[in-house]
């Protein structure tokens, strides 16, 4: 059987149904009807078999009860129920000409409704039913109307979304829950929500969003009664991420406020069950597994917070989402007020949260800089602990989104300033802390941390630019110390050349090339031309020293 599935998944992506239109501009098929007779004759009657409108359908029907017995009669077999899902099923609905015959079949209702009602489904991997629903959804583009589309979706899932309501509102729940039968069923409900929220598009979005709508409460009746089964967790902030992202661009400003405050209880909630929880006295077996559990939450809580950035940036809805007082980049600013304690810098180790974590960040301050006075001192020391270390990372990426961190923060404390405002305000001045002792202000830090990286450290040659552009506004804002550090590393070399040469380097660096002291396009240019030559000259004898 899975030499057939296979085989039916490779033919019919090709030759079920194809289009017969495949000429170009310049006429091509003419001269193949004109050279290639018999060739022109065999495609004509290949089209007549297996054609939209003929043998094509018959076939279609048999492939999908195939798939069907595959799935239900051959259970755990696990590879073969692999091919039908990615690669045989979803294979049928990428195309529109298929999906159209696809809808109107007895075989594909009755998988459908197999999929709703049949336990013997539920035997499938969990992933498994997360595809067979995405692809289900899929289908719709077949249908003629959004009607039609938004009604399938309803009877295709609303038995599920029932299920999970009125389980969360049982009053033994937290005893029921905790039976195996019982978190296998609600994981196997969440994928297939997931799948569901995954295959989200205009003809389909009221009924997705319903379904989501939904399940909001119990969302939040399980992330607590689950506190302790990770896997479940995990589950449930991945649901909301897909239901989120595919959702948010087309929200009206209602809608978009529920959406919003409903994330923000989620963030709380999982923020109150995990600050403190993995403790250092635990042993390193333990250490690692807790971190890795914990990695996969905060990096689903991360891309949470992505997409709802992603409004402020692709908005189809009507009106305003201010309207009804829905300020987006507070909400992600207060997000990252609680999620950022539970991100240390042993879990930025692992590459993909370190990824989210940095783009979200560089995006957020590139874009509302002034949402940064907000936050408290502890959370803006975090972040600023964090972009410490992105700035010194192996991958260029990383450091070149905390190098656009940087430039964003400096850039606006300089223009702000410069308008007689406070800008970063007593984030950007020194202060003492509880020992005492004085502590430099972020712009006086970073520009000292800087000048020692691009001096003295090691990396590529591609992130100079990135650097000069953070270098210029932190020059601008702190030149008392800029003069200093220059002044020291002239004082430290004992040949007299090479103290000569370091001197007139720091003088062509903000005077050569008519570099003023504005923060415009033409001067960001200069710059950069600048640093690269400034290295150039000194950067070889500092090291060598």
């Amino acid at each position: 059987m899975e030499a057939v599935t296979w085989f039916l998944a490779r033919w019919s992506c090709t030759y079920l149904m194809p289009l017969e239109d495949n000429r170009d501009n310049n006429g091509s098929s003419d001269n193949i009807h004109d050279y290639q007779p018999q060739s022109q004759n065999s495609k004509t009657a290949f089209l007549c078999f297996f054609g939209e409108h003929n043998m094509g359908k018959l076939v279609l029907d048999v492939i999908v009860r195939i798939s069907t017995m595959t799935l239900v009669s051959y259970q755990g077999e696990k590879d073969l129920q692999a091919l039908t899902c990615y690669q045989l099923l979803h294979g049928l609905v990428r195309r529109r000409n298929v999906c159209v015959h696809l809808v109107l079949l007895d075989s594909w209702r009755d998988l459908a409704n197999a999929f709703v009602n049949e336990r013997t489904l539920f035997s499938l991997n969990a992933a498994h039913q997360r595809s067979l629903a995405q692809t289900l959804v899929l289908s719709v583009s077949g249908m003629r109307n959004s009607e039609e589309s938004d009604q399938y979706v309803r009877d295709l899932m609303s038995h599920m979304t029932a299920y999970l309501v009125a389980m969360s509102g049982k009053n033994d729940l937290k005893n029921v829950a905790q039976q195996p039968d019982v978190i296998l069923l609600v994981s196997c409900l969440l994928e297939r929500l997931r799948g569901a929220a995954s295959a989200s598009e205009p003809r389909t979005q009221k009924a997705i969003y319903e379904m989501g709508f939904s399940v909001m409460n119990p969302v939040l009746v399980f992330l607590d009664v689950y506190k302790h089964e990770s896997a479940v967790v995990c589950l449930l902030l991945k649901f909301v991420v897909d239901w989120v992202d595919g959702q948010i661009s087309y929200l009206e400003a209602q809608e978009t406020a529920v959406v919003v405050n409903f994330c923000m209880c989620l963030l709380q909630l999982y923020s109150s069950h995990n600050i403190g929880k993995i403790s250092l006295s635990l042993s390193s077996s333990l250490l690692s597994e807790a971190n890795t559990e914990k990695y996969r939450d905060l990096r689903a809580l991360l891309q949470l917070l992505a997409s709802l950035c992603s409004k402020d940036l692709i908005d189809f809805s009507s009106d305003s989402i201010e309207a009804q007082g829905t300020n987006i980049s507070e909400v992600v600013y207060l997000g990252l007020h609680i999620v950022t304690p539970l991100i240390t810098l042993d879990l930025l180790k692992y590459p993909k949260l370190c990824h989210d974590y940095f783009s979200l960040l560089s995006h957020m301050l590139e874009v509302y800089p002034e949402m940064v006075t907000q936050l408290n001192s502890e959370a803006f020391a975090h972040i600023l602990g964090t972009l410490d270390f992105g700035v010194h990372h192996q991958d260029i990426e990383v450091v070149d989104m905390c190098l656009r961190a940087l430039k964003a923060l400096a850039s606006y404390h300089y223009k702000e300033t410069g308008a007689g405002k406070v800008g970063l305000g007593s984030h950007a001045t020194g202060y003492q802390d509880p020992d005492g002792k004085l502590q430099e202000g972020i712009l006086s830090r970073f520009l000292r941390s800087l000048m020692q990286f691009v001096l003295f450290e090691d990396y590529s040659i591609d992130i100079i630019s990135a650097a000069a552009d953070a270098l210029l506004p932190l020059i601008l804002c702190e030149q008392s110390l800029y003069q200093k550090l220059g002044k020291e590393l002239i004082e430290r070399q004992a040949n007299p050349t090479f103290s000569s040469r370091l001197a007139n380097a720091f003088q062509s660096l903000t005077s050569s090339n008519n570099l003023s002291s504005t923060l415009d396009r033409s001067n960001y240019q200069k710059f950069r031309k600048n640093l690269h030559n400034f290295l150039i000259e000194v950067r070889g004898f500092l090291r060598t020293m």
